[in-house]
């Protein structure tokens, strides 16, 4: 896959915003119903790509309330690995844009490992991250409510395309902060606000680094993949999750774990000191042997 040119400029750059809809938080039980995506260069729309997907099982009516699609909609609708393939195409070798990477992600990744295949290796923004940063102290970063805040449009909620608009809206909201005057180069933009870079931009100078014998999550991270973990939280409660590291970031001068939790549906810090297992994941997915709560023994 070809790497975008780290000389170009940022605003001369193609980037692809994407976005699912999902019958759930869990890439291993849900299944995706819809697919989003827009190809954009600075403030210019290229191309734009949705599907709705028929997920292979009944959409309950809690969540149609919630984006709108039911299950008379996505009848006859592509399967999800015939929509990944087709938003893989689309996508390309571009740069990615997503809000809430891990979620949209962990999904992609689950469809392209039942069919043995490869997760992308493209570049990745994460618009949840990179906005607190270049905005601080909103009062949500929520795609809907950060939406507003920055005067972005909003499209129709909880839809894959026009969450995918808002989230490229967000981005570029995030990018006139950054860069005003429109001459950084991408190379020096990806090592900074890349969903792998960004978290060296969080707490003091001094290098983050892995602590021993966390090989297993350090391997995740770097491969965009996923582990499950025994977790014993400050009150003692032990719950074993599936996680998708995304990097370490320091918290009153500890190193800490950030990852996308399955299990609470929104990426958390973890202390390495309280992650009492870590098993990879299986080659086929299944799920985790005690995905809820359990009590301390």
């Amino acid at each position: 896959m070809a790497e975008t040119d780290p000389s170009v400029k940022v605003w001369e750059t193609e980037f692809t915003a994407l976005d699912l809809e999902t019958t759930g938080l869990d890439p291993l039980a849900d299944r995706v119903v819809e697919v989003g995506a827009v190809v954009f260069k600075g403030d210019a729309i290229i191309d734009t790509f949705e599907t709705l997907v028929d997920p292979g099982v009944r959409i309950s009516r809690a969540l149609t309330a919630i984006h709108g699609i039911d299950n008379r909609m996505v009848r006859g609708a592509p399967s999800p690995p015939e929509a990944v393939a087709r938003l893989m195409v689309f996508m390309g070798a571009r740069p990615l844009v997503i809000h809430n990477a891990p979620f949209d992600m962990g999904f992609i990744e689950t469809v392209l490992r039942e069919r043995f295949l490869e997760a992308p290796l493209n570049d990745l923004f994460d618009t949840c991250r990179i906005a607190p940063v270049v905005f601080p102290g909103l009062a949500s970063y929520r795609l809907g409510e950060l939406s507003r805040s920055l005067g972005v449009e909003q499209g129709r909620g909880h839809r894959a395309l026009d969450d995918s608009l808002a989230a490229m809206g967000v981005f570029l909201s995030c990018l006139r902060e950054i860069d005003p005057a429109r001459e950084m180069e991408y190379g020096p933009f990806e090592r900074s606000y890349s969903l792998r870079s960004l978290a060296a931009l969080e707490g003091s100078a001094v290098p983050l680094r892995w602590p021993p014998g966390f090989d297993a999550i350090r391997e995740a991270c770097e491969n965009s993949g996923s582990v499950f973990i025994t977790y014993q939280s400050g009150s003692g409660e032990v719950t074993q999750r599936l996680i998708k590291p995304t990097g370490l970031v320091r918290v009153s001068g500890r190193t800490m774990l950030e990852a996308w939790c399955t299990l609470r549906g929104e990426s958390r810090t973890f202390r390495f000191d309280r992650i009492i297992d870590v098993k990879r994941l299986p080659a086929s997915p299944t799920r985790p042997p005690h995905a809820a709560p359990v009590a301390t023994p």
